[in-house]
């Protein structure tokens, strides 16, 4: 690779898109936006967490999981107020009016979801030690932490059975949505 092809993939790779966050509408386009050398995604406009709807909220932290899932960073602004956000740590933080970020980067600290064959293997480093959770995917709560739509309301049997995922703060919940906050990584080899 000659010098100035190095160049223009580290320039490339420095891009973000600026996008609304209506536009950005399933995992596929964040794909998109890598496969085309982008490095990540600013969304336009501020976002009052508490005064969001609870699909719109949702689908942001969705939109959050899915773009560190693919590799892509995320630069946004906006205000949590009460929110707890402890479980979302791992995720990009928005940027405050002041300029500060409503929650420190957590380095080297992850939330991950592998996909097994009849269970999701999650392996959560957000507390230093790592831990890992099985979850049976015939349980109606893996199709919420297994989710890739964004913002959809639960089913009753799911809403029923999220007190697992809860209890390891492996899902983010707004009213009757709720999206699995760990960061999808593929497939496990079996």
């Amino acid at each position: 690779m000659t010098k100035q092809t190095a160049e223009r993939r580290s320039n490339r790779r420095r891009l973000f898109a600026s996008a609304d966050l209506h536009s950005v509408r399933s995992r596929e386009d964040l794909v998109a936006l890598t496969r085309s050398g982008y490095a990540g995604v600013r969304l336009t406009g501020h976002f009052p967490l508490e005064e969001m709807g609870d699909g719109e909220l949702v689908s942001l932290i969705a939109l959050l999981r899915d773009a560190r899932g693919v590799g892509l960073r995320v630069s946004w602004s906006g205000d949590c107020g009460t929110l707890e956000v402890g479980g979302i740590r791992h995720l990009d933080p928005p940027r405050r009016p002041d300029g500060s970020f409503a929650w420190s980067a957590q380095q080297g600290r992850a939330l991950l979801v592998r996909r097994g064959p009849t269970f999701l293997a999650v392996e959560d480093t957000r507390h230093g030690e790592r831990r890992r959770i099985d979850v049976d995917r015939s349980e109606p709560a893996a199709a919420v932490l297994d989710e890739s739509r964004w913002g959809r309301t639960l089913t009753p049997a799911e809403e029923a059975s999220l007190d697992a995922l809860e209890l390891h703060d492996l899902v983010f919940r707004a009213g009757d949505h709720a999206v699995g906050i760990a960061v999808r990584q593929g497939v496990w080899c079996v």
